[in-house]
């Protein structure tokens, strides 16, 4: 069975004794793939990917930073103001991309990460989980279902 853990159990787990600090430029936790699509850059990586990434429209390093990305070259942002709003960036849009807002913030992209790690593991087990996690992503927030931007199964 799937479960939305805690941002701050999620992180005790990942990084003991470091807890899930609000995300910044320079944090200090090290690059973790927390699932096949959710890969936390270490500061350095994540600035980067922020300032080398040709997506003119973005405005990244002025109104985001890229501070995750994916297995296949596309990035999870983060707003530069002080609401830790997520957004996803599809590198096959190449220079033309824009941030996608998904509706959560920094913690809730932590607890959809780890969600994402809990559906891996058991379809690598052959269960079919993907409508329970719908339902618990649709719990993280409402609408995530339907703007997330990968398929499930």
């Amino acid at each position: 069975m799937l479960a939305l853990q805690t941002p701050a159990a999620i992180a005790e787990r990942l990084w003991p004794g470091t807890g899930w600090p609000a995300l910044m430029p320079g944090h200090g936790l090290p690059r973790t793939e927390i699932a096949g699509d959710f890969v936390l850059l270490d500061h350095l990586e994540a600035a980067e990917e922020t300032w080398g990434r040709d997506a003119p429209l973005a405005n990244l390093g002025q109104d985001w930073w890229v501070f995750a990305c994916s297995g296949t070259g596309d990035a999870w942002l983060l707003s530069r103001d002080q609401q830790q709003t997520i957004a996803f960036l599809d590198h096959d849009a190449g220079p033309d991309a824009l941030p996608r807002l998904l509706g959560i913030d920094a913690g809730q992209w932590l607890q959809l990460a780890d969600l994402m790690a809990q559906l891996e593991a058991a379809q690598d087990q052959g269960l079919e989980l993907e409508p329970q996690a719908r339902v618990l992503m649709a719990q993280l927030a409402p609408g995530l279902p339907t703007c997330y931007p990968y398929t499930l199964a």
